[in-house]
């Protein structure tokens, strides 16, 4: 018998708008010829952000996309090189909005692994630049996510849904950028 408010996690979608993918590609000197996937976290290492699952995911789409490239943000580069069978570029810790901002411009699909994720900010900022998401359907993502509208939802912890959210989404990238 409480009265119950919801209040959404504001974004400033003043400034969290997309920026022109071919500006924003050449600011940041990626390819523009190529799909690029983005991942984000401060170390491929940490479970709890499903590196590992992309990673299979992505190593079942190497024949399936042609020049797929990754690009991850908030790590350097390893000291072990991560061999998926095709380039990853790491852009290191960002100190900045506005370089999250090109990045989420400059990418064809940001993917959200994560086992858990309470809310998921990067997906909220990633499409309100225009770009699709790609995560599970659990946790935080499923209610950020609209499936087939504004990404797609996989199964949770499912390398081979993952792998065809990722693949359904670069090819079906115009219609989701006109939502």
């Amino acid at each position: 018998e409480w009265p119950v408010t919801v209040i959404p996690n504001a974004i400033d979608t003043e400034f969290w708008k997309p920026i022109d993918m071919r500006i924003s590609r050449n600011i940041l000197n990626l390819p523009n010829d190529c799909p690029l996937i983005c991942f984000g976290a401060i170390g491929v290492n940490q479970y709890h952000k499903g590196f590992d699952i992309l990673k299979s995911s992505l190593k079942l789409l190497k024949n399936e996309i042609k020049d797929l490239r990754l690009i991850v943000f908030g790590q350097s580069r390893p000291k072990n090189d991560i061999d998926l069978g095709f380039p990853i570029h790491y852009t290191g810790y960002l100190n900045d909005e506005i370089s999250l901002r090109l990045i989420y411009s400059s990418v064809n699909v940001l993917v959200v692994p994560s086992r858990f994720e309470s809310f998921g900010q990067t997906a909220s900022e990633a499409q309100a630049c225009g770009t699709p998401v790609v995560a599970f359907d659990f946790s935080g993502p499923k209610d950020i996510v609209c499936h087939k509208e504004t990404g797609y939802l996989a199964k949770y912890c499912d390398d081979q849904d993952l792998a065809k959210g990722i693949k359904w989404t670069i090819d079906n990238q115009k219609k989701l950028k006109k939502k």
